[in-house]
């Protein structure tokens, strides 16, 4: 079909998906205010494509939800979700159920067969590395899956290696965070409206919302410069037990002294600030998909993705406060929307 189509995304990003959901509760609120209306802004669009903490908050909003709803829902969210239960080592750091338990609220049993706006959820198959991307009844080929809970696309698609266990959903096994493929689903979703559309560029309008892109990357990149896996895998605290070990073992000191040092210190065992390789992965991504669908839509093309004014990690629950005062939206990025969301029709 040859339509006028306009399409939100909205990137991963962990706990800084308190910044995306402010971000659209500003301009829900905007658009509501300079319109005399009360529009859900999800109902705004035709389709919503979203990635781990971006697909929680696109599964919200393609069933109605306002994005005052999931921004108040993220500030009680995000400090109980992200209780470690223990150093994420040798199992997931977080759980599961107690997400699930979060977003049972919002999200209750509705299917993709529920959306009221078309949605596409992204996510990675483990077991054959495959993109597994979850979409609603745009495409007719998709309708042998809408009986998929929204919920558990919502853990799948944040299902961050290390940070959460692997998902099961109705219809696939093993899946894992969609930030390992898509973590800004633009392009991704910019091929769907492009075959919705008939490859009519020019038919298609996109506002991409991100997590905050970081003044500099929240790992240590000297001990990357020669790191092996255990650097890249996961950035160790310093001064931590886990930490001189590992110095220990580069120093080729003896298991004795290694043994000895651990037992006798008054250090925290373990700390980390996350995974080198996943945040560069993600943010890496974000980047590239970015500067595609810029390239291919131009000025009917929005991103809003503030730079943040401290490293964030994934879940950096300390630091969620940092997030408020950068969603606040400048006037040529309200007059650009207010643009792109026009109706010729």
């Amino acid at each position: 079909m040859n339509k006028e189509l306009k399409v939100l995304t909205l990137d991963g990003g962990g706990v800084r998906g308190y910044l995306s959901a402010k971000i659209l509760a500003n301009i829900e609120q905007l658009l509501n205010e300079a319109n005399n209306e009360n529009i859900n802004i999800g109902q705004r669009f035709d389709l919503i494509a979203g990635t781990s903490t971006g697909g929680i908050i696109a599964c919200a909003l393609s069933i109605g939800k306002s994005a005052k709803e999931i921004f108040n829902l993220y500030e009680t969210l995000i400090p109980e979700v992200f209780i470690p239960q223990n150093n994420g080592i040798f199992q997931s750091k977080y759980s599961s159920e107690i997400l699930k338990e979060k977003l049972d609220d919002i999200l209750g049993r509705n299917t993709l067969a529920d959306v009221i706006t078309d949605l596409c959820i992204t996510s990675v198959d483990v077991e054959n590395s495959s993109p597994r991307f979850h979409k609603s009844s745009y495409f007719g080929r998709n309708t042998i899956r809408l009986d998929e809970k929204l919920i558990d696309l919502a853990l799948a698609t944040s299902a961050a290696p290390t940070y959460f266990p692997l998902v099961d959903t109705l219809h696939s096994t093993n899946l894992t965070d969609g930030g390992m493929v898509a973590n800004n689903p633009s392009l991704v979703a910019l091929i769907d409206a492009m075959e919705l559309t008939d490859n009519n560029l020019k038919n298609i309008s996109l506002i991409s919302i991100g997590t905050g892109e970081q003044c500099h990357m929240p790992y240590d990149i000297e001990s990357l410069k020669n790191g092996g896996k255990q650097d890249w895998i996961v950035d160790i605290g310093t001064n931590t037990k886990a930490s001189k070990v590992v110095e220990n073992i580069k120093c080729g000191k003896s298991k004795l002294k290694i043994a000895k040092d651990w037992f006798l210190s008054d250090d925290e065992q373990f700390s980390s600030k996350g995974s080198p390789i996943l945040e560069l992965l993600m943010e890496s991504q974000s980047k590239l998909a970015h500067f595609q669908t810029q390239f291919l839509l131009k000025d009917t093309y929005l991103r809003i993705n503030p730079k943040l004014s401290i490293p964030i990690e994934l879940d950096a629950v300390d630091k969620i406060n940092s997030l408020k005062n950068l969603a606040d939206l400048e006037q040529q990025q309200i007059e650009k929307i207010k643009k792109l969301l026009e109706r010729k029709d």
